[in-house]
């Protein structure tokens, strides 16, 4: 087992123990046995709440201060075993925005910030199979009401907001025209 130094945030819990709450590796030195422990334990804990990118997971272990060449090979081995995948993390993603209302264009750009290939994405989005005509329309009426727009002005409002959500400009045009 190596020894290495670190850096540690901690304090005292009103009942006397010892709460840790960094750890911060010092720069050079290898991982040992008990920091990929931690790193598995972290990854492991992240995992059992819900889908997580792999980007996600490296991110959140930086903040907590683990160095980005050890979480990418943790990262890989849990991706490897089958226990991470960009690609549910894609789907619970596409899931979770569309039934919030949000369009199709919204959601790519939201999974392209987690580095999820376009390739994975539609993939998610056309095993899913979602209606994104029907879910444009069902916005507009939860906002405007079931009233087509009369005026231009009206029209325009409607359109910009539907775009605001993510709908592409299809969706839109059947949404505020009725068709």
């Amino acid at each position: 087992m190596h020894r290495r130094s670190v850096a540690i945030n901690a304090r005292l819990s009103e009942d006397g123990r010892l709460q840790v709450f960094r750890l911060i590796p010092a720069k050079g030195i290898t991982m040992s046995d008990s920091n990929r422990k931690i790193i598995i334990d972290a990854i492991t804990r992240m995992l059992a709440r819900r889908e997580h990118s792999a980007v996600e997971i490296i991110r959140k272990l930086a903040d907590k201060g683990i160095g980005e060449q050890d979480s990418r090979g943790a990262v890989e081995e849990f991706r490897s075993a089958g226990i991470q995948s960009d690609y549910r993390f894609a789907e619970m993603k596409i899931r979770a925005a569309y039934n919030k209302g949000q369009g199709p264009q919204r959601i790519i750009g939201e999974l392209a910030q987690h580095k999820i290939s376009g390739d994975c994405i539609k993939m998610a989005m056309d095993e899913l199979s979602l209606d994104w005509f029907a879910l444009a329309a069902r916005v507009r009426e939860k906002k405007f009401g079931e009233q087509l727009p009369e005026d231009f002005r009206q029209r325009q409002k409607q359109q910009q907001f539907l775009q605001y959500r993510g709908f592409s400009s299809e969706h839109i045009q059947e949404a505020v025209n009725g068709d």
